[in-house]
């Protein structure tokens, strides 16, 4: 095996190291920069002194939460344009005293609002203070436009004292001076996560009016993810809004959409826009008397974009055509055949359309318990056929269609007299054909059918007396009765009450029954809980 040179694998090394310091550079790309000087400070040193600074490192406002944590990195640099200290008359303007600039520094101290901590000098080679800096991890985006800082300036008594360190006892009389701050920030994501732009896609295509949206091509829209701002490079060809992020294709030819998101990283990608047009997918259809049909929908026809065209009947007698929304609708209205002509641009074709009389088929009669219900299906009839609508002609029968059309649910949940009723519905279909469907609805027994209505409760002189009302709306006649009653004495009373008493369907009778108590009752209640 031959070896290989060390300068290859020297290059390979170096070619590894600067892909992993790509990757670094990458997961900590700056955001966001600061840099400005802020207006002069006029500082009378007689008393303590203070500056604000607040470098606004937020982004442009998104209303998307946004869960990433940012590095801020600052520096600031106090620049002195004048300074006047004085001595009495020992010493006057000490300020062209030498490093005086420089020394004043040492005195001052520039604390960060957010976390409450000073910055940190930064020296010159001399060993003196020139700046302050300091670098802040694990920001929330919300406090990005909080990190303020507060400047504390010298007066004074520290600069007397900086005298004495140095080996000068001198007594200040005044000390003023005028300063600016430098400020410099930079704002870089915490994470790791690239704030690129990422695009699904680099080429969009499509045809004139059709319409894309920017989060089908852009890979990431949450929080400042979100694009922003997005310009098109010939607007007349497709435009696009940030707000909406709509891309409207508007004519024929080609341009470039750049957007930015909020981090204010940008990515561009092409939009060729071709003309809109349609297609013939098949040569001849059936249609149904009396029924329409969207061709596109059924899939005879196909559109590319929204196309201008004409399309016409050859016997507008036998299938009528026409446009709803710019899709080809026909009507087949008698029996026979007849040919379409679709023209858009120098583009031309010919559908053939077979009109037959539609086969319907739906159950002609049904029976139904009461309570029960039952789907009647059509799907054995012609295709384009659905039921438009169903009634019933008694109100027996609620009636509930399906959403494609092709079938038809009775409910039999209505009360009525007796061991059975008859009722119609009505269906009407989408060509007109109408089918009458008969319906025996047959009563089974139930309790909540024998109703009993209490008439009063009294003492006769002897005995406490119950009357009450007894209503049959069930299927049998009733031989037997059992009666639960409660009511209210001193105390309260119960029992129950056995009936032997025909009570035949669909009639009503009266019963007094006496009680064994000394008083009447008061609030009495009663209820059937058995019945044969």
């Amino acid at each position: 095996m031959k070896k290989k040179p060390l300068s290859f694998l020297m290059f390979f090394c170096i070619l590894m190291f600067l892909g992993i310091c790509r990757l670094d550079v990458s997961a900590s790309e700056t955001l966001k920069e600061v840099s400005y000087t802020t207006p002069s400070q006029n500082v009378d040193g007689e008393e303590f002194y203070d500056v604000s600074i607040n470098p606004k490192l937020g982004f442009t406002d998104n209303w998307l939460e946004d869960d990433n944590e940012y590095k801020v990195a600052v520096t600031i640099t106090p620049v002195y344009n004048s300074v006047w200290v004085s001595s009495g008359s020992d010493r006057e303007n000490l300020a062209t005293e030498p490093l005086m600039l420089k020394l004043i520094n040492e005195k001052t101290n520039i604390m960060c609002i957010y976390n409450g901590e000073y910055l940190n000098p930064v020296y010159d080679n001399d060993g003196l203070i020139s700046s302050f800096s300091q670098t802040i991890s694990s920001v929330e985006t919300d406090y990005l436009n909080a990190i303020s800082f507060e400047v504390m300036l010298p007066d004074a008594y520290d600069i007397e004292s900086i005298f004495a360190e140095y080996g000068e006892d001198l007594p200040i009389d005044s000390v003023q001076y005028s300063v600016q701050f430098k400020v410099t920030a930079s704002v870089s994501l915490q994470s790791g996560v690239s704030p690129v732009v990422k695009l699904n896609q680099t080429k969009v295509s499509g045809y004139v009016n059709d319409i894309f949206y920017l989060n089908g091509i852009v890979a990431n829209q949450q929080g400042y993810f979100k694009i922003v701002k997005a310009t098109s490079s010939n607007s007349s060809v497709a435009s696009v809004s940030a707000s909406t992020g709509k891309i409207t294709l508007k004519k024929t030819g080609s341009c470039t959409i750049k957007v930015t998101n909020g981090y204010g990283m940008s990515a561009s990608f092409t939009v060729t826009v071709k003309p809109s047009t349609l297609s013939r997918q098949r040569s001849s259809i059936t249609c149904i008397l009396g029924t329409k049909m969207n061709l596109t929908a059924k899939g005879v026809v196909r559109f590319y974009g929204i196309p201008k065209y004409t399309v016409k009947s050859s016997k507008s007698s036998v299938v009528s055509v026409g446009k709803s929304s710019n899709q080809p609708i026909i009507r087949g209205k008698k029996i026979g055949s007849a040919v379409l002509t679709f023209t858009c641009g120098k583009k031309k074709f010919s559908i053939r359309v077979k009109v037959s009389k539609a086969k319907i088929v739906l159950a002609s009669s049904v029976k139904l318990n009461k309570g029960d219900s039952r789907t009647l299906s059509a799907n054995k009839s012609s295709n384009g056929i659905y039921i438009k609508k169903a009634a019933s002609t008694k109100g027996l029968l609620s009636v509930k269609i399906s959403s494609n059309g092709r079938s038809v649910k009775l409910y039999a949940n209505k009360s009525f007299s007796g061991t059975y009723a008859s009722d119609k519905v009505v269906v009407t279909f989408n060509n007109g054909t109408k089918k009458t469907i008969k319906v025996k609805i047959i009563k089974t027994f139930s309790l909540k059918d024998v109703k009993i209505k209490l008439k009063r409760s009294y003492w006769d002189g002897s005995k406490a007396c119950l009357q009450y009302t007894i209503t049959n709306n069930s299927s049998k006649n009733l031989t037997k009765l059992k009666i639960y009653y409660s009511g209210v004495l001193n105390e309260e009373v119960s029992g129950y009450i056995k009936l032997n008493s025909s009570i035949p369907r669909g009639k009503s009778k009266t019963f007094t029954t006496k009680l064994d108590y000394f008083d009447f009752l008061d609030e009495a209640k009663v209820k059937v809980v058995s019945a044969y």
